[in-house]
């Protein structure tokens, strides 16, 4: 299932980047998700920079069938591979988002584009949901759930860089 996302922040390309590779901004994000628990860790890896976070969520509104197979919490790992900047200044990464050891995932792309002082994000992926007979289900409700994830980090992002 597709899932596309784009929004823009009144700040340069590289005070937004600074703001993703901030610990501070990344554990608001995921206090912003309501995660029960968290960890962050940001690290270079030769030319990339790498935002890990793992987020213990609740699956309450889930719908019955998939929580019972998910349980009462689910970890929910986020990966981001930042490439060097391109001559104009946009960045991408590549995204994957894991659900603990479930055979559901999301795999895109984020594309930052400067624009003097405002900086144009865009996610694009798919999530997949590889289980037989309710895979279609999973990721029709595991959908919102990614696509709001993205609108926190937005607002998070928005609200962070308004100091």
């Amino acid at each position: 299932m597709k899932i596309e996302e784009t929004w823009s922040y009144a700040a340069p390309a590289d005070r937004v980047f600074a703001m993703l590779l901030d610990p501070q901004f990344q554990e608001a994000k995921c206090a912003a998700t309501g995660a029960l628990s968290h960890s962050v860790k940001v690290e270079q890896e030769g030319s990339s920079d790498v935002i890990e976070t793992r987020r213990e969520m609740a699956t309450d509104g889930l719908p019955d069938n998939v929580a019972r197979i998910v349980g009462r919490t689910l970890q929910v790992i986020e990966l981001q591979h930042w490439a060097a900047p391109a001559a104009d200044g946009s960045r991408t990464a590549d995204l994957e988002v894991s659900l603990g050891g479930l055979p559901i995932n999301f795999s895109g792309r984020i594309r930052m584009t400067p624009d003097g002082d405002t900086t144009t994000m865009h996610v694009l992926g798919d999530l997949r949901a590889r289980i037989p007979l309710v895979g279609k289900k999973v990721e029709t409700a595991a959908a919102p759930a990614i696509a709001g994830g993205v609108r926190i980090e937005a607002h998070t992002g928005q609200e962070y860089l308004a100091g």
